[in-house]
């Protein structure tokens, strides 16, 4: 008799860890209290990267000029803008629906509680032999900020604006606060970061930080990074955010991105022996089995990083590992993360400064997109590649790309981290030409000194 297999949660990880499931053999039931594909689908990814698209089009048709095409006064429909996300929602969770009524699948919708080895969704029980929890997290709002004044809104609420705001003040400097900081300045929009940490983008190379923020600086956004909002002064029409350093800054719109909080609380973890983290994470061991061994975790809300593919992959191996099918530890060595501002950024591997952590000496190569033929054709020039390898051995641990296409460029160097290639292994593979992805084969020959137009 084929295991019983109950999935709470249908985000990234919960959608994969249910189809790998039923195709493993396993009869699977998908618990979701409201939409198919979770977050990423119908709250973060799918939708900010198509008002993202959206802004860097109307980046390029406002210097179109300078290409040799005119296109006169360009206008902004915003209500449009914000309605033509959503199609492509609807059309990745009807996948999502499709796929579970092929796999055999059955989706339960509702609150799932886990009580008594069986998981209630109203009065309905749902038994398991073997559970995988995938409840992700939510927006996390910040103390002393009134988060239910109509001026403030999460990275949820911005998504359901109907009009566009003059003046935004983003409070966080993270992926989230930078990204939606890149899809507003091109629509005009006046916009203040405030970041308390040193520097905004945490865990980025600081080399690619202080280039990205000279570039994004040009299109109006300001930072204030080592500050606190001290207060805050709300408005029918507006909020006024008082720094830390005396500094007033005006806004329409204030939006908080200061993190993800896991949605752990009041479903019967504890009782059920599922320890949790301090933050209210879910704890499991290296192959995402809780303390319960019949409980097993994967995506946000086991903590660590918060990536949808990462997710997804961590759905795959729980359900294997909980259906006994080539055990194994979740391998995180190569997970790439991509910010889809613009420029795009794009890491994979170890950063310069958690490889020199770890005890590597590190070399870096490095390739501008001022020199690359497809960049420049594309008016695009901005931007630089860069490998990290081991001093000695030339053993590549990392990588950083920010520029045009650099979410797309990332993935062949972790390719090349999986594989163990070398500096000059990676650079001897003949990338075509004219691309971007040249840039990897150029940071790469420049690590060894072999490049040549840069060594």
């Amino acid at each position: 008799m084929s295991q019983r297999v109950v999935v709470l949660g249908g985000g990234p990880a919960g959608d994969v860890a249910a189809l790998r499931g039923a195709q493993r053999g396993a009869q699977v039931t998908l618990v979701e209290r409201a939409e198919l594909g979770g977050t990423c689908l119908n709250w973060g990814c799918i939708p900010t990267k198509s008002l993202l698209a959206t802004s860097d089009l109307l980046r390029r048709i406002r210097r179109a000029e300078h290409l040799g095409i005119a296109v006169g006064e360009v206008s902004v429909d915003f209500a449009r803008m914000m309605a033509r996300k959503e199609e492509p929602v609807l059309a990745m969770r009807s996948g999502v629906e499709a796929a579970c009524k092929r796999r055999g699948v059955r989706v339960v919708r509702g609150q799932g509680v886990v009580e008594d080895g069986a998981v209630r969704v109203g009065d309905e029980r749902v038994e398991y032999d073997q559970l995988i929890l995938c409840v992700g997290t939510e927006p996390t709002g910040l103390r002393g900020i009134d988060m239910e004044h109509p001026r403030v809104v999460t990275s949820n609420g911005i998504l359901r604006l109907e009009t566009l705001p003059r003046r935004l003040v983003v409070v966080g400097g993270g992926v989230i606060g930078c990204e939606f900081a890149s899809f507003f300045a091109p629509l005009g929009v006046a916009i203040d970061v405030v970041e308390v940490l040193p520097e905004i983008l945490g865990g980025v190379d600081a080399r690619v930080v202080r280039e990205f923020r000279r570039l994004v600086e040009r299109e109006g956004i300001r930072f204030h990074t080592g500050r606190r909002i001290e207060s805050v002064d709300y408005r029918e029409d507006g909020v006024t955010a008082t720094l830390d350093d005396g500094a007033a800054l005006d806004a329409d719109l204030m939006l908080v991105s200061v993190g993800r909080t896991p949605q752990t609380a009041g479903i019967g973890l504890e009782a059920a022996g599922v320890r949790l983290t301090g933050g209210g994470h879910v704890e499991v061991d290296e192959n995402l089995r809780t303390a319960n061994p019949r409980i097993w975790g994967a995506g946000d809300c086991i903590g660590g990083l918060q990536l949808a593919h990462l997710g997804s992959a961590e759905g795959a191996r729980a359900v294997e590992n909980a259906l006994g099918i080539g055990v194994r530890p979740m391998d995180r060595t190569v997970v790439p993360s991509c910010i889809y501002t613009h420029p795009e950024i794009a890491m994979v591997g170890l950063t310069p400064e958690a490889a020199q952590a770890a005890g590597y000496g590190v070399k870096v190569g490095q390739a501008r997109f001022l020199g690359n033929g497809k960049a420049l054709g594309e008016d695009e020039p901005e931007g630089l590649a860069q490998i990290y390898t081991e001093a000695g051995s030339g053993l590549i641990l990392g990588a950083t790309v920010m520029g045009v296409h650099a979410v797309e460029v990332i993935h062949e160097i972790g390719v090349a981290i999986s594989d163990g290639l070398t500096a000059d292994e990676l650079g001897d593979i003949i990338h075509a030409h004219p691309t971007v992805s040249e840039l990897v084969m150029d940071a790469a020959d420049q690590a060894v000194g072999l490049a040549p137009y840069l060594s």
